[in-house]
């Protein structure tokens, strides 16, 4: 695309891993997400379903994933962080809508079976935790172990393996591989949104997806305290409506991805970002996520699984 006509970015945002700019275009806007860091090496993205609320990446010349949507705001924008005042019910219903259509949204990802063409990358999120806990050597990682202790460290490096590796108890498809409430992008038309999907797609067993948009979810519920926590149950009952039901099969990788979610944000934050005061008591809501294998996160939000 030609950008020489797009003007100045109406948002910008940047870590050290991740330079995303929002142009606007024409009645629509340009999300242009740049990875500086730990991306999955670039290839031809496989074709997505049309019309159902994936919005494709085109994957521009100088390696940066491109989206061409009507939103200039993500769903995170609008969530987080969560207001003193209650918001009105037709905000909420909107809100919730937008969840729906990202349950949806996956839902037909995952149909697509494993189409990347092997050997398929696993979701990234949970190859930089893998490494982060093997070999990196900063405050967080020091902290980290402080609060939760070599055993639940390993612990950790144990739920990656499970998710990375090929179980035929759990089929591996196409993934989004790591979904966020900073990539659902609602519409001005408040019943749609759209999910940017492509720079991480991956395979895995399908409830990772889910469990991961779960687990972002139930962090915010667990860092803004019980006057919020049902805002996000709500959240993530909309995004299971959307999706559909989960067999019990699904509690282990759903939970395994739910947990997992809040220790890549320490991660990640430390590695990107930097060290602040905020990651140690990031820290202490840990080790109950260890401790009963993710599902802290899934009652959090007061999700159950059943058949």
């Amino acid at each position: 695309m030609n950008h020489s006509s797009l003007g100045p970015p109406v948002r910008d945002m940047r870590t050290g891993r991740l330079h995303t700019r929002v142009y606007r275009s024409g009645d629509s806007h340009l999300w242009r997400r740049e990875v500086l860091r730990d991306g999955v090496p670039a290839r031809s993205l496989p074709s997505l379903p049309a019309g159902a609320g994936l919005a494709s990446a085109e994957l521009a010349e100088d390696g940066a994933y491109e989206y061409l949507v009507a939103g200039s705001l993500s769903l995170g924008h609008l969530i987080w962080p969560p207001t003193a005042d209650p918001a009105p019910p037709a905000h909420r219903e909107a809100l919730a809508r937008a969840m729906t259509s990202a349950g949806r949204a996956l839902r037909s990802l995952h149909a697509q079976g494993p189409v990347l063409v092997d050997p398929a990358p696993v979701p990234p999120p949970v190859t930089r935790l893998a490494r982060w806990l093997r070999s990196a050597d900063d405050h967080a990682h020091h902290r980290l172990t402080a609060v939760l202790g070599p055993a639940r460290l390993r612990e950790l490096s144990a739920w990656c393996d499970v998710l990375g590796a090929p179980d035929p108890a759990h089929p591996r498809t196409l993934l989004h591989g790591e979904p966020s409430v900073g990539l659902i992008i609602p519409s001005p038309a408040p019943a749609h949104a759209v999910l940017l999907t492509g720079e991480t797609l991956s395979h895995g067993p399908a409830a990772f997806d889910t469990g991961w948009l779960i687990g972002e979810l139930a962090e915010m519920a667990r860092l803004s305290g019980p006057a919020h926590a049902p805002s996000f149950a709500a959240l993530a009952t909309a995004l299971l409506a959307g999706h559909g039901p989960l067999a019990p099969d699904d509690i282990t990788p759903l939970a395994l991805a739910a947990g997992l979610r809040s220790v890549v944000h320490v991660a990640d934050y430390a590695t990107y970002v930097g060290w602040t005061d905020g990651l140690e008591h990031c820290i202490t809501l840990l080790p109950d996520l260890v401790d009963t294998s993710g599902r802290a996160a899934l009652d959090a939000v007061r999700v159950t699984v059943s058949a």
